[in-house]
């Protein structure tokens, strides 16, 4: 396995690098009409802004993706307010990269990993960025470390 990069090792749990790219540029977007607002002298736009800006930030934070080998589960954390979502090797489906194109200019690339929960198929967000490129990276070393604990791409 090569080194890997959008992964950091804590024994034998592998925890996702913080992505702050497509999240830091919604919270400049969103800072960028608070400071609008209050040139033109909206003063409650500016407010509303502000308060989406550092609710952004802080849910940008939280945003986390594990892979624990010793307990066979991933576990991800979106947003404030979600708790973190278990989801068991057993009932991982698989992962969907979904790119939105807007006049043919990519404008945003997600990945998201579906799952058998309680009979049902769900989905949940992993990563969202600009480029599949880098989401494609993402899920070469995701099932770089499955094949570390003796998953030959599927689980």
């Amino acid at each position: 396995m090569s080194q890997l990069k959008k992964f950091e090792k804590n024994g034998n749990q592998y925890i996702m690098k913080k992505q702050y790219g497509f999240g830091l540029f919604i919270v400049l977007a969103m800072a960028a009409f608070a400071i609008g607002c209050l040139w033109y002298g909206k003063y409650i736009g500016a407010v509303v802004f502000l308060v989406l800006t550092v609710l952004c930030a802080l849910s940008v934070l939280q945003d986390s993706f594990l892979i624990d080998l010793d307990q066979r589960h991933f576990v991800v954390k979106n947003g404030l307010i979600r708790k973190p979502t278990t989801i068991q090797f057993s009932d991982f489906v698989n992962f969907e990269l979904y790119k939105l194109k807007q006049n043919f200019i990519t404008t945003n690339v997600s990945l998201n990993m579906y799952y058998i929960k309680d009979n049902e198929e769900k989905s949940i967000g992993i990563a969202q960025g600009f480029l599949t490129s880098s989401m494609q990276k993402l899920i070469n070393e995701i099932y770089d470390i499955l094949e570390l604990d003796g998953n030959s791409g599927k689980i």
